[in-house]
């Protein structure tokens, strides 16, 4: 294993804080992994990562090397696309987004930045599983919810409310639950990307979590909504994803007496000094992009409010 691979994989154990899921992941045997970050630290004489049995975390020392790396990485990264980016008016972007951000927002309004760099390609990485900028090699993500890593930069944007809803057909079977109390008589949808299954789910309100029965849990988006109209259980969406759904009479927007939880909306970039012109302009424009499609609320001080992702 060649140097540029170890520290790539060292960024790994990083992100993901276990040598197993790396190892996992890469499909290799986990002591290939282990022995690859021993090599590093009896190379560079320093503790890179405190060890436990159920994870690893970076100490100050490896958190300094990290972003020392990480800046290396990435300016190979960009010596290997410098050809195709000569007078910085083209090249690619490779961007991570939640899938009904980019089927709804995204997609739909890029041609605007297209006009301004017709020769700029875009990969869009759509998922509803978190996107891993190291990993998949991706130049930016929009997160909306808590930040996993203190280690990426993050351009903090807005903020918008979690609705709860339900449907009509859900009240038909169920009734509708008027106050906290009642909640223990009622379902919500579990939505678990991770494939996470748990006894109860949950309902989020401001410094509020509430445990919660599900009949059903879904891994991605398009089925939590779909399951909600349905009127399988109540669901939780961001209040731009909600608006539609309320305007159209889909569903109905419920305990609007008790203070919703608000959901930082980030721009996530690994800390590059020199980036591109096109690149620039085009994580500015997604911003105000994302604000004015979002109708998002001016940022208040995350401490005081759940960082519950979505």
């Amino acid at each position: 294993m060649d140097k540029i691979h170890q520290l790539k994989l060292f960024c790994l154990v990083a992100e993901k804080q276990s040598f197993s899921e790396v190892a996992l992941h890469l499909g290799l045997p986990r002591s290939n992994v282990s022995h690859a970050i021993k090599r590093l630290e009896k190379e560079y004489e320093v503790l890179l990562f405190y060890r436990t049995t159920r994870k690893v975390t970076l100490t100050n020392e490896g958190h300094l090397f990290y972003l020392e790396v990480m800046q290396l990485i990435t300016q190979l990264n960009e010596l290997n696309r410098f050809k195709s980016q000569v007078g910085m008016k083209y090249g690619k972007i490779r961007i991570g987004v939640a899938k009904r951000i980019a089927t709804a927002i995204l997609l739909p309004n890029l041609q605007q930045y297209f006009q301004k760099y017709p020769d700029v390609k875009v990969f869009l990485n759509s998922q509803d599983h978190y996107s891993h900028l190291i990993e998949q090699g991706l130049d930016c993500v929009v997160r909306v919810g808590s930040i996993q890593s203190d280690l990426l930069l993050a351009r903090r944007i807005a903020q918008t409310k979690l609705i709860t809803l339900v449907s009509n057909q859900y009240i038909q079977d169920h009734g509708m639950p008027y106050n906290e109390a009642q909640l223990s008589e009622h379902f919500i949808v579990e939505y678990q990307p991770e494939k996470k299954m748990s006894h109860l789910g949950y309902i989020y309100f401001n410094n509020k979590k509430i445990s919660i029965n599900y009949k059903i849990l879904v891994e991605d988006t398009t089925s939590y909504v779909k399951a909600g109209i349905a009127g399988l259980g109540m669901i939780q969406i961001p209040e731009f994803d909600a608006n539609d759904l309320i305007k159209f009479h889909h569903m109905i927007p419920i305990l609007n007496h008790i203070e919703p939880c608000l959901l930082p909306v980030h721009i996530l970039m690994t800390d590059r000094q020199y980036r591109p012109d096109y690149l620039n302009d085009f994580i500015d424009w997604l911003e105000q992009l994302l604000k004015s499609k979002m109708d998002l609320k001016e940022w208040d001080n995350p401490a005081t409010n759940n960082q519950h992702d979505s």
